[in-house]
């Protein structure tokens, strides 16, 4: 009979435990109830985590909207005088992440690029080079292009030039510009 107490306590306790158990762990909210994360991100530790090209709480923006617009400032040269310019962002079709960039100094020339960002920089990548030398390991065109708190885009062009004994830059201009 002592044995028969001690398996019925035994069972009893172990059913309480388990019982209890799952009462507990069904008490736990999942922290990603109720977040929806748009264009194929996943939710975790109730945040989304989004693929590249959208951006967000729930990644429903693309990258690129940040610096879609038109960007009126000025434009200078091998420090020369400030010449009144135009920047042009606009979406383009070779992927989530291309821009066309419409410059007016170099107009008709669109270039054309990608956003990068990572978590705390964006900026635009140029991967065209437009120079007769543009297969010369030689020569170099760059154009790097950042954004600031969304409406300030700089524009930084230079060319370098490889082929002397030292290192030179051709030509450098930058253009600042607030978004209209």
């Amino acid at each position: 009979m002592k044995f028969g107490k001690q398996i019925l306590l035994t069972v009893t306790l172990f059913a309480a435990v388990i019982g209890g158990s799952s009462v507990f762990t069904s008490c736990e909210k999942n922290a990603c109830d109720g977040i929806t994360c748009y264009n194929g991100g996943s939710c975790g530790h109730g945040k989304c985590t989004c693929p590249a090209g959208y951006e967000d709480a729930q990644c429903g923006t693309k990258s690129i909207t940040r610096y879609l617009g038109t960007y009126a400032g000025f434009t200078t040269c091998n420090s020369g005088a400030a010449t009144i310019d135009t920047v042009i962002v606009t979406p383009a079709n070779r992927g989530i992440l291309s821009v066309d960039v419409y410059f007016k100094s170099i107009y008709p020339k669109v270039l054309q690029g990608y956003v990068r960002s990572n978590e705390s920089t964006y900026s635009i990548v140029i991967t065209n080079n437009d120079s007769a030398k543009a297969g010369s390991i030689s020569y170099l065109r760059v154009f790097d292009i950042t954004l600031q708190s969304d409406k300030s885009l700089k524009l930084h062009q230079y060319e370098r030039d490889y082929t002397e004994a030292i290192d030179t830059i051709q030509n450098s201009c930058q253009f600042v510009g607030v978004k209209k």
